[in-house]
């Protein structure tokens, strides 16, 4: 099935002139380079025309070169868009699901050149990674300046019974605290595996710069999802470089590895707890998460929630189509009153209500065989040297901080994190393979022929 439906891959390559072929890898990245790292700064127009072009130029790349196989998360993601299809074609507002499913046809495409791109060279890795994490650098010092130059009345808003009525929240250039916090989630440990993997110094403190920077942006937009997302991202990456990491050994030396493992929760639990302990906000915020009912924030998604469930109820089959217009056509036949919502605030709950049971078990398929497919690299890597089991880790951190945050909203609704999200699922997707030239290039790139930034 899935070779009838790519059997036009290659059918060009006849026609195409060699020149412009080999050009094809140089404009996919170029392409991808810009728009992640500019991503936070795009238009509506201008990150459609983005999205556009990125698509256009993966079916002309798979147009003049023989097909590549479309490996397993590739069969996923066929699966995840057939039902997406299917729940279109069934949807109570065609019109308004076929918008979402043109927009998730973009987003695919993204993920399909950027897999192409480093199945045909992963050392383009390093340079879109240096892109990402400089366009998160550019929104973490944007919006830590809103702390002196004061913030607008939205990034204030609090519960009107909280001590933190008028607390600024950082928003930066998204105009959202929880989604700036959603955006920064991936790039604190996608900057620390950066910081730990390149060689060079230069490439090492802009990394490190990006990481610090950019937790304190988020740890300020307190927004608690972020916060959640945070803490399961360093956890992973913790954990993630405790058994794979660190060498191995055997009597004492296997002991002492169990003690630094031991030792690096232990300090990372005190440093959660000391930051929780010393500063009265973020206890306020994080106490208020516990209060249920009686924190308005709660208290209006658990009403959403309800809502959300009621219409999962009436389309658990077909769902009501992907995308935020379907779901705003659907919703206000089932909310509450004056709790008006543009989406479920939780991506499983949205995933089910929008393509039904069957699109919540394919968007948990894919979740999980990314993870699978990351944790199959870096025993691959085992073999290779410990700098190069850092993009594996900070990668799977990322993908699990998303996801920890995408429990309790709906930040994948944007495509700032969503595209974010894609690039790490597009790594992960490629098998890992060292660099045959390696060995020549030890001194001057980084791991898989991989060559640092700076």
């Amino acid at each position: 099935m899935v070779s009838v439906l790519l059997g036009w891959q290659g059918l060009g390559r006849r026609w195409a002139p060699t020149r412009l072929t080999r050009r094809l890898p140089l404009l996919a990245g170029l392409l991808l380079l810009s728009l992640f790292t500019v991503l936070p700064f795009l238009s509506r127009p201008g990150m459609a025309l983005l999205l556009l072009g990125s698509g256009l130029l993966w079916l002309s790349w798979s147009l003049l070169e023989p097909p590549r196989a479309t490996g397993s998360m590739g069969c996923w993601l066929l699966v995840f868009l057939a039902v997406a299809v299917v729940a279109t074609g069934f949807s109570p507002v065609p019109r308004e699901a076929l918008r979402g499913l043109l927009k998730l046809v973009l987003y695919l495409g993204v993920w399909a050149l950027a897999a192409r791109l480093l199945a045909h060279r992963r050392r383009w890795w390093n340079p879109l990674l240096a892109g990402l994490l400089l366009g998160g650098l550019a929104e973490a010092v944007l919006a830590l300046r809103q702390l002196h130059g004061g913030a607008m009345a939205l990034a204030t808003w609090s519960d009107e019974a909280s001590i933190l009525l008028n607390t600024e929240r950082l928003y930066g250039s998204l105009g959202n605290p929880n989604l700036l916090g959603g955006y920064l989630v991936p790039i604190v440990p996608l900057a620390v595996g950066a910081a730990l993997h390149w060689r060079r110094w230069p490439s090492r403190l802009f990394a490190a710069i990006t990481a610090a920077l950019s937790g304190t942006a988020l740890v300020l937009t307190y927004s608690r999802g972020a916060w959640l997302g945070l803490a399961a991202g360093l956890a992973c990456f913790v954990l993630l470089w405790g058994w794979f990491a660190l060498p191995p050994g055997q009597g004492k030396s296997q002991g002492r590895r169990q003690a630094v493992f031991c030792g690096l929760l232990l300090v990372a639990l005190l440093v959660a707890v000391a930051m929780a302990g010393l500063l009265e906000p973020l206890q306020v915020r994080l106490l208020s998460a516990l209060a249920g009912r009686g924190d308005s924030s709660v208290n209006f998604r658990i009403n959403v929630w309800t809502a959300a469930w009621q219409m999962l109820r009436d389309y658990a089959w077909t769902g009501i189509g992907p995308g935020q217009d379907a779901f705003n056509r659907v919703y206000p036949l089932y909310q509450q009153p004056l709790f008006n919502a543009l989406s479920a605030y939780s991506m499983p709950l949205e995933l089910a209500v929008e393509l039904g049971v069957a699109g919540l078990l394919a968007g948990i398929a894919v979740f999980c065989h990314a993870l699978h497919q990351g944790l199959r690299q870096l025993k691959a890597a085992a073999a290779t040297t410990e700098a190069g089991r850092w993009p594996q880790i900070s990668i799977m951190a990322a993908v699990v901080g998303l996801g920890a945050h995408g429990l309790v909203d709906t930040i994948f609704l944007r495509p700032e994190v969503q595209l974010t999200w894609w690039l790490c699922i597009a790594f992960l997707a490629t098998p890992h393979q060292p660099h045959r030239l390696q060995a020549k290039t030890h001194g001057a790139r980084g791991a898989g022929g991989a060559p640092a930034p700076g």
